[in-house]
């Protein structure tokens, strides 16, 4: 999470702050299955340099995914606790000498989202061969993307947001500590599939649009919660590399997905990203009779 302040002339961008979580490490559980996909991951344990210099963060994601290659419904928990200012050494000269970051172990963030993404050009183009182990793309192909989603998200700390050597140049926000946000968008871009030899591959997927936001602004101080609504602008952004063979899959894929929370005089930048990388077969198995009940109604001859 990325605040920044439009208050005072800052040159040397000492009142820039970048919270970032310790989590560069996930461990977890994915199942893919036809056209549904299940995620669980947790935060894995971190040596204890980084413990003592960038602090500890907890993490826990849920995912569940349904469609196939016309729509996909994209389903998502996640929730961390426990961030670092990555910018503390424009401010703080102790970080030369000990090199220990400034550090909110309170600060939590915690996010529920539904997002609904349609392909144009679903007969030639397979949006899923290049994060699932599921689908193959033979060819290279092209597809616009229409994206709506939903999410309702909540950023709260028990102490300020603002470190304190800096709360100077914040004037009015020195004491924000809580922004709870719901938020519907509708945006679209393109979505793009190159593929070598019916297995190399590469897939780019840019998606841009507005955003309608109704936020919670809340403070530690007297000042009154503020209640306000904004139309911003929200985004998704994602790449995939790989080879994809009919037996034998390899995928190297990531994503950005953003929100900015721009005010007259503060702005916040809440950025998600993630690296996944799967190596697997493919083993044919009987469809379960029960699933092929479900492979026979018009809601999944829709997906």
């Amino acid at each position: 999470m990325e605040i920044n302040q439009k208050l005072v002339k800052d040159t040397d961008l000492k009142s820039n702050i970048k919270y970032v979580s310790e989590s560069t490490l996930i461990s977890g559980l994915e199942i893919n299955y036809d056209k549904i996909n299940f995620q669980i991951s947790f935060k894995s344990p971190i040596n204890e340099i980084n413990a003592k210099t960038k602090g500890k963060t907890s993490y826990r994601n849920l995912v569940l995914n349904i469609g196939g290659n016309r729509w996909i419904l994209e389903n998502s928990y996640r929730k961390y606790a426990g961030f670092y200012n990555q910018n503390t050494a424009k401010y703080d000269t102790s970080f030369i000498r000990t090199g220990i970051y400034n550090q909110l172990p309170d600060l939590t963030f915690e996010s529920f989202k539904t997002k609904f993404l349609f392909f144009t050009n679903s007969n030639k183009f397979s949006f899923k061969s290049g994060y699932s182990g599921g689908y193959r793309q033979l060819k290279s192909a092209f597809s616009f993307v229409l994206v709506a989603s939903i999410y309702h998200n909540r950023i709260n700390s028990d102490s300020s947001f603002i470190p304190f050597k800096i709360r100077n140049f914040y004037d009015n926000y020195q004491t924000i500590n809580g922004l709870n946000t719901f938020a519907l968008s509708g945006y679209g871009g393109g979505s793009l599939n190159l593929v070598i030899w019916k297995a190399l591959f590469a897939n780019i997927t840019l998606v841009i649009g507005p955003e309608w936001q109704w936020r919670n602004y809340k403070y530690m101080s007297n000042r009154q919660n503020q209640q306000l609504f904004y139309l911003s602008v929200s985004g998704d952004t994602r790449f995939s590399l790989g080879l994809n063979f009919k037996t034998f899959f390899f995928l190297f894929n990531g994503s950005t997905d953003y929100a900015w929370y721009n005010g007259g005089q503060i702005s916040l930048l809440s950025r998600f990203n993630s690296v996944n990388f799967s190596l697997g077969f493919r083993i044919g198995t009987k469809t379960p009779k029960v699933y092929r009940k479900f492979q026979s109604t018009n809601f999944y001859q829709k997906l």
